[in-house]
């Protein structure tokens, strides 16, 4: 009866959600942070909330969300340790220890969670908003605050975001001003000016400088030339701008301090507001003056009809810095922004004719991947330098005292402190699964162990090796071994396997809370990685899992089962991206948790 039950309350569900006028909306469009989502299915209106299935909506937002199918349950975390839960047909949310009420339950549609997103995603401190005209639901990152602190010689801002934030920076003239676009950001503050006197800066300025897509811009006022750096928190989605004066020079002529606060003992941040307060439907503040809307030329300037033209591209390391020299023959105006997917810095400087036609350097760096630059468009002049990360890192642009090498230094600190334990699955005696053709899993899980072990040593990260010979190793042996040895986070490599040699594709299993995200990372490595079908992330009461207590997850790379994927299994190229893949989302996963305390 219990089934029955349960079988006739989703019909009738069904025929309520299809009796709803246009109940289906289609198609309609979810962007997030300026990406547009793939949907797994068409979304509903159900008692007038739209509901949206739920896999891969939350990324772009910084956010991993693993669906529970034998508890009916979403779970939602990310860096910060949010953690939202949600259950199917429970009106209400968790939110951490509290409860919050949404407008309707979540519901299981044809064995797919549907839940109320713009309900959900504001959970998650995000401006949600629905665009009529184009049938599209907009989610952004919101800036919730800035602080201002004057450290002795520089200045640090914090901008505090509630997801990830993309900065693009540029330096512009007449007057002289540092313009830090953070996109993607909504800027939920009255519009702020604070006069600052320090560090080369005379006044800090913030508003929402447009609405579709929404950019919060800062501006500084400058007196003198100054360095600038960027840097993301590893544990939050703020926003840390340092500046520093680049040398101890006057002002230039027509720059003046801007004038002392009125009242002693004002407040020396921008104030606080709360973050509740309206999003006006268009761009806060004046217009921008036609040189706030592109860069212009920076100082000293270039010599009427001399042409820009960038000789190479080339890299100095040192002390854990790596800098990036963009040679040219004049002064250089050039912006800067941010890019995900892989994250990447991205230069652009104009006006300029790229002269070796097209660079591709190598970097051998905790943090740095590559430096690729070329001609990026001709008619306006535009050279290109991309740097692509391994992780997001702080870093700096700005220009020599001549103005005509740009530098580019990035922070290679590796991720000190953390130890991760890899676990080839089965050795020795137990050979694993057995491919169609004899290829065995303990092999391949130990040579693609062997690879990730490489790739993460050449970042500066410690490795515990459960086993790295063909030997055999007691289960309770594993988690104990990296217990004793200081393990931070652990990783058990498996190829999968199943009686129907039709089955095929990769997932991620875990078991504890704080392994979620982990498994998230990795998993979505491993499928944008080696395009085989995404089994998703699932708990599973493994025992390498359930004996550890740090962030744990069994990786399940292909099903050796299956004949493509076995002869697949055996090419070196395909272990290679596998051992990348896991990499990438370890990584990834040790630059937002912290070393625990002690180690």
């Amino acid at each position: 009866m219990r089934h029955a039950g349960a079988l006739l309350l989703t019909v009738t569900l069904l025929a309520s959600l299809s009796r709803s006028a246009n109940g289906q909306l289609s198609p309609l469009r979810l962007i997030v942070n300026g990406q547009e989502v793939p949907l797994a299915a068409t979304p509903i209106v159900y008692n007038s909330v739209l509901m949206v299935p739920l896999p891969g909506i939350f990324e772009p937002l910084g956010s991993s969300a693993v669906w529970l199918p034998d508890e009916k349950a979403v779970v939602i975390s990310n860096r910060t340790r949010a953690v939202v839960r949600l259950r199917i047909n429970d009106p209400y949310a968790l939110v951490g220890n509290d409860q919050r009420l949404l407008p309707v339950a979540p519901v299981l549609l044809r064995d797919i969670p549907f839940i109320p997103a713009a309900a959900v995603f504001g959970l998650l401190g995000a401006w949600v908003k629905f665009e009529e005209e184009e049938n599209a639901l907009r989610v952004s990152s919101v800036v919730s605050g800035i602080t201002l602190q004057r450290p002795e010689g520089m200045l640090r801002l914090t901008a505090h975001a509630s997801g990830p934030v993309q900065a693009e920076t540029r330096r512009l003239t007449n007057p002289e001003r540092m313009v830090i676009d953070l996109r993607h950001a909504v800027f939920r503050l009255p519009d702020q000016e604070t006069a600052v006197n320090a560090a080369g800066v005379a006044r800090v300025r913030v508003a929402q400088f447009q609405a579709r897509p929404p950019i919060t811009r800062i501006v500084l006022d400058l007196t003198q030339p100054v360095d600038v750096r960027v840097a993301d928190s590893p544990t939050s989605f703020d926003l840390t701008i340092e500046v520093r004066p680049r040398t101890a020079e006057a002002p230039p002529q027509g720059m003046t301090p801007a004038p002392a606060p009125a009242a002693p003992g004002a407040p020396s941040g921008i104030p606080s507001v709360p973050a509740s307060a309206p999003l006006p439907a268009d761009p806060v503040g004046s217009q921008p003056s036609t040189s706030d809307s592109a860069p212009t030329s920076t100082s000293p300037s270039r010599s009427p009809g001399e042409r820009l033209k960038i000789m190479q591209v080339r890299l100095e390391q040192a002390r854990g810095v790596t800098r990036v020299l963009v040679e040219g023959t004049a002064a250089m105006q050039y912006a800067v922004r941010e890019l995900v997917d892989p994250d990447r810095l991205v230069v652009d400087v104009m006006d300029a004719v790229f002269i070796p036609v097209k660079q591709e350097i190598p970097v051998n760096s905790p943090a740095v991947e590559n430096v690729r630059a070329a001609q990026f468009q001709a008619n306006p002049d535009i050279a290109r330098v991309v740097v692509t990360l391994k992780r997001k890192v702080a870093y700096s642009v700005g220009t020599d005292g001549a103005g005509s090498t740009l530098i580019i230094s990035l922070v290679d600190a590796p991720l000190r402190g953390h130890a991760v334990v890899l676990d080839p699955g089965h050795g020795g005696k137990d050979p694993g699964a057995i491919g169609p053709t004899g290829l065995m899993e303990k092999d391949v899980t130990l040579d693609i162990a062997l690879r990730v072990r490489r790739l993460l040593v050449e970042d500066g990260i410690r490795v515990i090796m459960t086993r790295e010979t063909d030997v055999f190793s007691d289960l309770a042996e594993r988690p104990r071994l990296g217990r004793e040895r200081g393990g931070t986070v652990f990783v058990s490599i498996h190829a999968n396997a199943n009686a129907q040699t039709t089955v095929n594709g990769s997932e991620t299993y875990y078991l504890s809370p704080v392994s979620l995200t982990l498994a998230q990372m990795i998993q979505d490595e491993i499928t944008r990685s080696l395009g085989l079908p995404s089994r998703g992330i699932k708990t599973a009461n493994f025992l390498v899992l359930r004996e550890n207590t740090i962030p744990s997850v069994l990786v399940e790379v292909a099903f050796i089962s299956h004949p493509q994927e076995e002869a697949r299994l055996r090419e070196d190229a395909f272990r290679a991206r596998i051992a990348a893949a896991i990499a990438r989302g370890i990584r990834r996963f040790l630059a937002i948790y912290p070393v625990p305390a002690g180690l």
